[in-house]
């Protein structure tokens, strides 16, 4: 925390210098909400989950401003969701590496930004890049319900909010006048749809998270993928994931016996972006913990089967169509000992959970 104070003086510091002499930030009683800007900088430059909240907000500014010229700056690692979404202008990828700041700056520089939405992005390099970059006017998601030492260079702010996420980021571009009505998320990235085969009953697993107390553990998900395969002769199983839950994939694949083994499909490390969006637009249901797919899956109206410990779903969980998805949130007295608290939760629970959302298309 001193570090980041540390950064947050110099950086407050070397703006007071920069922005009297080459900057173009604008005093905040300046701010003009009927303004219509041309060109804009968005921000979001941290994980998937992130991107998929900030969508709305998103979908707002454009429909707010859809003849601007829209620069994102996004994170390397959503490169595959974000190249090709015709909402924005440009992208430029940056990893918040202050090393990279004036190089990143200068590139948003030439689209000339008047107006920067920092959505979710890294303090003090966020607004140090948009002052750099020319901007007028910087609105920002702080993440907190106090100040964070910044706010004299912004013209507005998030604050002590109570709601969801999504909400939270709607209300901050509200103050541009933008139409917040429509709270769904959606898919950046283009893909081809699977040819849905009502004969089959796809449930996907999703057994990774970013941490090991967001996974339901994989001896659960053993006895859930026998007790689905042992009642639906119709039933598959389907396990989605990166390079780093293999581990979970075998240590799940070695507890199956042949027959179980047939009826179930791995697309762990085997896809890419489109390819899994594809994957999880055709399962029927979704079993997965607080993590990117989770995400992905209420985005395309996929059923899901949703297992909370820390993390609190009402700021983080589903926040549309609450019919589709099965929420399970566990009290701290009911978190199981040891690193994984979900282990508390049975097969028996998530198996009712997905009968009660697979009726409902029959």
């Amino acid at each position: 925390m001193a570090n980041k104070r540390w950064k947050i003086t110099l950086s407050n510091n070397v703006l007071k210098w920069y922005n009297p002499l080459f900057g173009q930030l604008k005093p905040k009683e300046s701010f003009d909400p009927k303004r219509i800007y041309t060109s804009i900088v968005i921000y979001s430059t941290t994980a998937l989950g992130d991107l998929m909240f900030n969508t709305p907000a998103i979908r707002a500014i454009k429909k707010r401003y859809p003849h601007a010229f829209i620069t994102l700056v996004s994170s390397v690692k959503n490169k595959s969701m974000v190249e090709k979404c015709e909402y924005f202008s440009e992208v430029i990828y940056w990893d918040q590496k202050v090393k990279d700041l004036f190089q990143i700056s200068w590139k948003i520089r030439k689209q000339r930004p008047q107006l920067a939405i920092l959505l979710h992005s890294k303090l003090p390099y966020d607004v140090l890049s948009a002052a750099i970059a020319g901007c007028e006017y910087v609105i920002r998601d702080n993440y907190a319900p106090k100040p964070m030492g910044m706010e004299l260079w912004l013209a507005d702010y998030s604050k002590a909010f109570t709601g969801h996420l999504i909400e939270r980021k709607l209300k901050l571009v509200s103050v541009l006048g933008c139409d917040t009505s429509d709270t769904s998320m959606f898919v950046p990235a283009p893909f081809t749809p699977i040819k849905k085969d009502f004969s089959r009953k796809i449930i996907g697993f999703q057994m990774g998270a970013s941490e090991p107390h967001r996974c339901w553990p994989v001896a659960r998900y053993v006895e859930l993928a026998k007790k689905l395969l042992t009642s639906d002769h119709h039933c598959e199983i389907a396990l989605i994931g990166t390079s780093l839950e293999l581990q979970l994939e075998q240590a799940f694949m070695s507890k199956l016996n042949d027959e179980e083994k047939s009826r179930t499909i791995s697309y762990v490390n085997k896809t890419n972006l489109p390819q899994l969006l594809a994957q999880i637009d055709n399962f029927d249901v979704l079993v997965t913990g607080d993590t990117g797919p989770m995400h992905l899956a209420v985005a395309l109206k996929t059923k899901t089967v949703c297992l909370f410990a820390t993390a609190e779903p009402k700021f983080t969980g589903p926040f549309q169509d609450e019919d589709l998805h099965c929420i399970i949130k566990l009290r701290p007295e009911e978190f199981a000992p040891g690193g994984q608290p979900l282990a508390s939760v049975s097969a028996d629970k998530v198996f009712s959970c997905i009968e009660a959302l697979t009726a409902m298309s029959e």
